[in-house]
């Protein structure tokens, strides 16, 4: 591997990413590190040979070649606004993004190597007197906690000649990790948080994006546009990358890709949450209190009704379950109720159950609306993953709000607004009775 020379503190940043793929967020997390720290000249990508250090992690992934090109295309892409939708939103906010082909490269230093490359190695490859910034997720540094993936070796050369540029991830509490790493493996990091509300407010949605999420938008059959750049989505599909053949492999998960994978265990949860929100009605029945109950639902197209009914002796409970997935269905439904400015509020949720109680003569009812999928180019829409709840119990109707990562994939939404449905019904008739 030929050595990278460091130059000034912060005048060349190296960033060390899988790119399986490289996506809206890769790129947006640099545009925030361009703002943040204006002294910057180049940063450096650091594409992995796809053979990871951490036992933890296996996965059969992209050939280096074509990974590789996908970072390209997405790189030059990222400022055209006909080809990048983050471009297109920050020219309509008057600004332009940083990134371009002047102040970025690509290091294929590793691609030469036919074993994993640990992350210390890229410390002893780059040349430079001052700590070596890196940028990295949160994530990295929380697996610095474990032995079996940072040595206390690996750990003694980070600290010595790394400054790490922390991107949040997970909701980490980054600090309280990095107390940890200080008291349990003896060392302290020099960490600067990237700071995302350097960047126009509505791009910053897009850091919600992961690679996972990408490649289960692609299972999906999701348009890509609004996960990277046009270029490299187009990649994705010629190649048909990561599509219903690209399957894990392990003992508990044969044959199933990751989108299958994560439903798999959503609707495990789902199944749990109906358990146990009919073993409560169960109670209620002996103790002759009102159980019998009713659905109506849209954005989650059936998933409450049939987590309802999926178990034996859910007709002792449940009385009748509407999918009104169409604006047209809720119209109908609704009458004069419907709220014409806004079919996702917490006002039409209310409505929904009310006027469901009624038709169904059920004790209590549960009502959703929301909005299922990701965002699209043609589907700008700030209400993707956003849900409102309503339970109409016999003198009043209770209402949650659930507002998820936009960029899950349609089913994973419905999966997640049917589990937090039942879960809140459970707590919410607990409490009522």
């Amino acid at each position: 591997m030929s050595p990278i020379t460091a130059e000034d503190k912060l005048s060349t940043i190296f960033f060390p990413l899988t790119a399986n793929p490289a996506g809206n967020h890769h790129l947006l997390l640099v545009e925030s590190v361009l703002q943040q720290f204006p002294e910057t000249k180049l940063v450096v990508f650091l594409l992995s040979n796809g053979l990871h250090p951490d036992p933890f992690k296996h996965q059969k992934i992209p050939p280096a070649a074509l990974r590789l090109e996908m970072l390209r295309s997405a790189l030059a892409d990222w400022t055209d606004p006909e080809k990048s939708l983050p471009a297109q939103i920050a020219e309509e906010a008057g600004t332009s993004l940083k990134l371009n082909p002047n102040n970025c490269a690509i290091s294929r230093c590793e691609l030469s190597l036919n074993r994993p490359l640990r992350f210390v190695e890229h410390l002893k490859n780059i040349y430079g007197t001052e700590k070596i910034p890196m940028i990295v997720g949160a994530d990295l540094i929380e697996r610095m906690l474990n032995p079996q993936i940072f040595t206390t070796v690996d750990l003694k050369e980070i600290e010595k000649g790394c400054h790490l540029l922390a991107a949040p991830r997970n909701n980490i509490e980054l600090e309280s990790i990095l107390q940890l790493v200080k008291q349990k493996r003896g060392v302290t990091l020099t960490v600067t948080h990237i700071m995302p509300k350097a960047i126009v407010p509505n791009l910053q949605k897009f850091l919600l994006i992961s690679s996972t999420l990408i490649r289960r938008a692609t299972q999906a059959g999701h348009v890509l546009e609004a996960f990277l750049p046009k270029s490299a989505a187009r990649l994705i599909q010629q190649n048909s990358l990561y599509d219903g053949s690209s399957h894990v492999f392990n003992f508990q998960t044969v044959n199933m890709n990751e989108l299958q994978m994560r439903c798999s265990e959503l609707e495990r949860q789902l199944e749990e949450a109906a358990k146990k929100l009919q073993k409560l009605l169960d109670q209620m029945e002996t103790q002759n209190r009102a159980h019998r109950f009713a659905v109506v639902e849209t954005s989650a197209g059936g998933q409450i009704t049939e987590g309802c009914t999926s178990k034996s002796g859910a007709s002792q409970h449940f009385l009748a379950g509407r999918v009104l997935y169409s604006l047209e269905a809720q119209k109908q439904f609704l009458g004069r109720e419907f709220a014409e400015n806004s079919s996702l509020s917490d006002k039409q949720v209310r409505q929904l159950a009310k006027v469901m109680q009624k038709e169904s003569g059920a004790d209590w009812v549960l009502a959703e609306t929301g909005m299922a999928g990701p965002p699209s180019p043609e589907r700008r829409s700030k209400k993707n993953g956003q849900c409102h709840l309503g339970l109409a119990l016999s003198s009043e109707v209770k209402y949650k709000y659930l507002e998820l990562n936009p960029f899950l994939t349609r089913k994973e939404h419905q999966l997640l607004f049917a589990i937090e449905a039942l879960i809140w019904a459970e707590s919410v008739l607990k409490e009522h009775n």
